[in-house]
């Protein structure tokens, strides 16, 4: 195109390239979306009688021997009741910080992102909060085992419906003969409702879960 006016044809091109720029993005981010799809198919399948669901991850480490164990010591995980199974799905492993294109995977995937012995770039980090893609950051592999067993517990019998009232520590079990266990608790959020349900877990585990039988308030 030729024309006199410069301004206009600066002006012009500047809306050619950022027409360029937002077609080319979102082929990008179909692509993405397709690979993605393709690489978490198969969750929510019956395995025998039960359910299978997954918990997808994105692992970026320092070096590629972490990045190894990691995703072999995940992907031997389990966690299983009478009626599901919940495993872990690493969908990609890398070396280096985190970065925007692992948010991108993250964000289409709903993928926890592991980031052990490194950090996130500015970018990234900025993806992260606006997407609210939850980034954990570690350096020692038991640390990761740990949250990631509560998270499957969390997959695997999800928060109960209602209102969160309170939180309590057990303190010391009593064995009250034909009673059975009573728990002598100290409420350290909140408080405790009678007829309240309750999760007790030990540690990132599930031991527990219905309505609270009786409840006493002692010195």
């Amino acid at each position: 195109m030729v024309g006199d006016d410069v301004a206009t044809l600066r002006s012009l091109a500047e809306v050619r390239n950022r027409l360029a720029r937002e077609r080319s993005s979102v082929a990008f981010d179909t692509d993405l979306r397709s690979q993605v799809a393709a690489l978490i198919s198969g969750g929510g399948l019956v395995e025998g009688n039960k359910e299978t669901r997954e918990v997808n991850v994105l692992i970026k480490t320092d070096v590629q021997g972490s990045a190894e164990a990691l995703k072999n010591a995940l992907e031997a995980m389990i966690s299983e009741d009478e009626i599901c199974k919940v495993k872990v799905k690493v969908l990609q492993t890398g070396i280096g910080d985190v970065t925007i294109s692992d948010m991108a995977i993250a964000a289409v995937s709903d993928a926890w992102v592991i980031a052990f012995n490194v950090a996130a770039n500015t970018q990234a980090m900025e993806e992260a909060r606006t997407r609210n893609i939850e980034i954990g950051y570690y350096s020692v592999v038991y640390e990761v085992l740990e949250e990631m067993e509560g998270r499957m517990q969390e997959v695997l019998s999800p928060t109960p419906d209602g209102e969160y009232v309170g939180k309590a520590e057990v303190k010391m079990l009593f064995d009250i003969g034909k009673v059975g266990k009573v728990a002598g608790c100290a409420c350290v959020d909140g408080e405790l409702i009678k007829t309240g349900n309750v999760r007790v877990l030990r540690g990132a585990k599930i031991i527990f879960e219905g309505k609270i039988k009786t409840l006493k308030h002692l010195k």
